[in-house]
Order: C-alpha cells, then structure tokens, then sequence
C-alpha cells in the first residue's frame, strides 16, 4: 500500500534560482513562467526526493492556480490548488462539490474584489506588483510581492495595511511574498475535506505533509507525519528558542 504525501512545492520541492545554494551545478527547472522562461529549480538533492516521493501517490497542495501549477514539471493528477481554493480530480477537473462549498462561503463577509480594490488604491507599481488569484472566475485571495525582491518593504507595507484588511482574514507572509486569505480559505480546509475521502476508502493508508511555510503547518496537522525542510520558515519556528540544538 503507497503512502499519500501531500506537499507544498515552492520552497518545498524546488526553489528560485536566487534560493538554491551558491555554486550548485545540475540544477533541474521545475516549472516556468507564461512565457518558457525558467523560474523554479530542484538540487540534485531535491530530486532524490522527488524520486523517493513518487513512490507514493504524491498530491501537490500550492498557492499556485491551476493554470500556473500546470507549468510545473511534476505528477499532478490530484492536486489541491490556490491555497484550497480548487481541487482537482484524478482526470484533471476541478472538483464541484468543493467548487460549490467555496461558491457558498465566499458570499459571507467581505467580497476579496472589494478588499483588493482597497489595498490597490494605495500600491504604487514602481514598487509594488499586485493581483487577486482566481479560480473559475471566483476571485480566492491576494498577492502582493515586492518588484526589488525586499521582504522589509513588504514587512513595512503589511503594518501600513492592517486598517484595510477585515478582521476574520489571514495574513501570510514568507520572503517576497505577501499574502491576504479571507477566512474560509485554507489549505486546511481542503486537505481536510481531501483526506477524509482518502481514508473512507483505505482507512490504513499513511498520510504524510510536507511543506515549508507556516502556512502549512494547518494541513500538515491532519497528517499522520510531517516533514520540513531544515532551513523553512516553518522549521525555524519549530526549533526556536529549543535548548536541545546546543
């Protein structure tokens, strides 16, 4: 019986080339921009476990769209996708019934376009590049990333915002990435929803999670294990102030 491992991919599985460590050579791409160009990079290393985790049924679990998770050289037939807000089935199609359970959620409190058009009023895009991420044309969340690549103008943006962002939504920052998630948005909430059909079915199947950010930390919960990569905001977290590291 093969493990499920659901997993993050950015930060997780592959990286920027910018992120990978100086000087390493054989670097694989991962995945692409719109138009061909390399953007995410597996180590040698990473690929080793890319190797080990498709003996597996591997589930990737990203903040990537559909159609931006499509242009990542990985299995991907099952997939949950802009941080749970899409699930895809085996054959490729989004899943209706959660598509349905998001639909009826997202008509309580406050509308992600209004929200977005709030906080783009006050973005300059010399400085700034911006945009909701969609699926099935139901807008999900925010991105908002910093065009000099500096998590401390994000960091510095984020406590300039706090007014404008209702209080039943999430934050999520992690390097050049600052995120708004309204609350009935969660990778949680979908590996929840994805896990208890798996194990209705093969209640001793193991589930494993695997990811890097805090963000992950709710999905991986559900699991029966967890792994994180060592140098993962999601690790320095759980290792800090720890007296067992001296």
């Amino acid at each position: 019986m093969r493990p499920v491992i659901l997993s993050d991919l950015d930060d997780t599985l592959f990286q920027t080339g910018a992120k990978c460590p100086a000087g390493t050579e054989g670097l694989r791409v991962m995945s692409v921009l719109s138009d061909g160009t390399p953007s995410g990079f597996a180590t040698a290393a990473q690929e080793i476990m890319l190797a080990w985790m498709t003996l597996g049924q591997l589930i990737p679990v990203t903040a990537r769209s559909t159609a931006v998770l499509a242009r990542v050289d990985i299995p991907q037939a099952t997939a949950i996708c802009s941080n749970g807000g899409c699930i895809l089935r085996e054959d490729g199609s989004a899943d209706p019934v959660w598509h349905d359970l998001i639909l009826e959620q997202s008509r309580e409190g406050d509308a992600v376009a209004d929200v977005y058009g709030s906080l783009a009023a006050s973005l300059h895009g010399s400085t700034f590049r911006h945009w909701m991420v969609l699926e099935n044309g139901l807008p999900l969340y925010i991105t908002i990333k910093s065009n000099a690549g500096r998590p401390d103008e994000l960091a510095d943006l984020a406590r300039r915002q706090c007014g404008l962002i209702p209080a039943s939504w999430r934050r999520h920052d992690n390097g050049n990435v600052l995120a708004y998630l309204p609350g009935w948005l969660n990778k949680r909430h979908a590996a929840g929803y994805l896990i208890e059909k798996l194990r209705a079915l093969e209640p001793q199947r193991p589930i494993v999670g695997i990811g890097d950010s805090l963000s992950d930390a709710g999905f991986m919960d559900l699991c029966d294990y967890a792994m994180a990569p060592t140098q993962s905001q999601l690790w320095r977290a759980a290792v800090e102030k720890n007296g067992w590291l001296s």
